[in-house]
């Protein structure tokens, strides 16, 4: 062990912050021990430096225990704690924590708001109320001098995760100084709520402002236009990463791969992709699930292959991407290999939810509806709805109507309220002439409040946006778009058919 020069409570709280940086179990199990047995345990500066140090080794325990043996808990000690619960993932608890510490009159410093701010984004939207309570102390302390810019980040943090962006975009708005993490914050936030566009018109604004993005601004920015997949941005987008020299960071390579293949530009994510060799993988999970997507089946499985000659470790993800790959391209055999390999591999990922879920929907897409039931009721895990809908799915379109009662009776014990289900199995008595069934569901359906609200999608062409609603015969080439989809209708039917 690393041994202190002095033995005086100064030289032991500044050899305690040594240690802080090291962060080994070991070294803080025999530091406490060491001042334990000097019989320094009354010093308060001591203890809370034990605390801060138990928290950052991860022995939360060894804090907790520290910190109720405390006499007199300083302002430091009680934000150690709050910080390191919520750094831990125990937000709950910091939040009790910074309850408890008011009630005990202790009053707060900006690091402890920011600790506390935290733990409420980490609860989310259930914790408003109390980060709301928090803002109003800031505020209030406010009055004493001015407020630590990390303390209104974290509130932009906290509202933006709490799901309340009216507050976030006025603080924003009220903010004399916004620094860079105040803008990605806000930037983050909007994304998080699915209003992509405004983080990009937010891109602009800080631009205009003669703030300079950093790879995190990018980062947000680039997925901002994956969730448009709009093309146009996207390369506007790029071009100002390579610019700015960022084009080399791996979280934005990503991005930039994901938002290429969502746009229907595979060859611009392979490009991306190629341009910088890296056995990072997850760039490599990206660019296996982009070509899954695109339907280029064959690449994935051999990006999946070289990941083992180039030892890069395949998880859990990368599996799912070669299995969703398999059952887009229908590949029935490999989808198996790979699934059972997870089990064989030695060091391979465990087979969660997902992946039983991701071979539900290869053998459902290919019609093997019987296998899929199969599989389900072997699964040793609860089938999600998920599973049950999309074998419900699939019974709708291969006219299974035996199957499709089963699954329909399982997810209405699952998930009564679920609209989906029961407007599919309207459909499966309808395609089976049972008209006396349909009728008496969708009674049920009307008797019961159920109604599916209309779904949309929409493809960027040209300068322009076009938005497709269902049963929308708005536009003006609806007719030339039906007969195309008609068209292609009979194209499919003829190749199940030949298959």
């Amino acid at each position: 062990m690393l041994t202190p020069s002095a033995r005086d409570e100064y030289s032991l709280s500044k050899f305690i912050k040594i240690l802080a940086g090291i962060r080994s179990p070991k070294q803080f199990q025999a530091i406490h021990s060491f001042i334990t047995k000097l019989g320094f345990s009354r010093f308060t500066v001591l203890v809370s430096g034990l605390i801060d140090l138990a928290l950052k080794c991860g022995s939360l325990d060894d804090a907790d225990k520290l910190f109720d043996d405390m006499p007199h808990k300083d302002v430091v000690a009680w934000t150690s704690m709050i910080i390191g619960h919520a750094r831990h993932g125990q937000s709950e608890n910091s939040v009790s924590l910074f309850r408890a510490m008011l009630a005990s009159g202790t009053a707060p410093n900006w690091y402890t708001f920011s600790g506390a701010l935290a733990a409420c984004s980490g609860v989310g939207a259930e914790a408003l109320d109390y980060g709301k309570q928090i803002h109003a102390h800031v505020l209030k302390s406010s009055f004493l001098g001015p407020v630590d810019p990390v303390v209104y980040n974290g509130l932009l943090d906290m509202y933006s995760k709490c799901q309340c962006l009216l507050l976030a975009r006025r603080l924003f708005g009220s903010m004399t100084v916004k620094g860079l993490v105040a803008w990605n914050s806000m930037m983050s936030g909007y994304l998080r709520c699915g209003q992509a566009e405004e983080a990009l018109e937010l891109l602009m604004l800080m631009v205009a402002y003669g703030m300079r993005p950093c790879d995190f601004t990018y980062a947000i920015c680039v997925d901002a236009c994956t969730a448009l997949a709009s093309i146009k941005q996207g390369l506007q987008l790029h071009a100002s990463i390579i610019k700015s020299g960022f084009d080399s960071d791996l979280v934005i390579r990503n991005g930039l791969v994901n938002m290429y293949a969502k746009c229907g530009c595979i060859g611009s994510a392979k490009l991306v992709f190629e341009m910088m060799p890296s056995n990072d993988p997850v760039l490599w999970t990206t660019m296996i699930s982009a070509f899954g997507k695109y339907g280029c089946v064959g690449e994935a499985i051999t990006m999946f292959e070289k990941m083992v000659e180039l030892k890069i470790k395949r998880d859990g993800i990368t599996y799912l991407a070669v299995l969703s790959a398999c059952s887009h391209g229908g590949l029935v055999g490999e989808g198996w290999r790979y699934f059972r390999l997870m089990f064989e591999e030695e060091g391979a990922a465990i087979a969660e939810s997902e992946h039983y879920g991701c071979m539900v929907d290869l053998l459902c897409r290919s019609g093997c509806l019987e296998e899929a039931l199969s599989f389900i009721e072997g699964m040793p895990l609860e089938p999600s709805i998920a599973v049950w809908s999309t074998l419900l799915n699939a019974c709708r379109i291969y006219g299974n109507t035996k199957l499709g009662k089963l699954a329909a009776c399982r997810l209405f014990k699952l998930d009564p309220e679920f609209q989906s289900n029961w407007v599919i199995l309207s459909s499966i008595h309808a395609a089976e002439s049972e008209w006396a069934k349909t009728r008496k569901l969708r009674e049920s359906m009307k008797g019961e409040n159920v109604k599916k609200e209309p779904g949309c999608s929409w493809i960027e062409l040209g300068d322009g946006v076009h938005v497709f609603h269902t049963a929308d015969r708005s536009l003006p080439q609806v007719l030339e778009i039906l007969q195309t989809l008609e068209a292609l209708n009979k194209d499919l039917n003829i190749l199940h058919v030949e298959r």
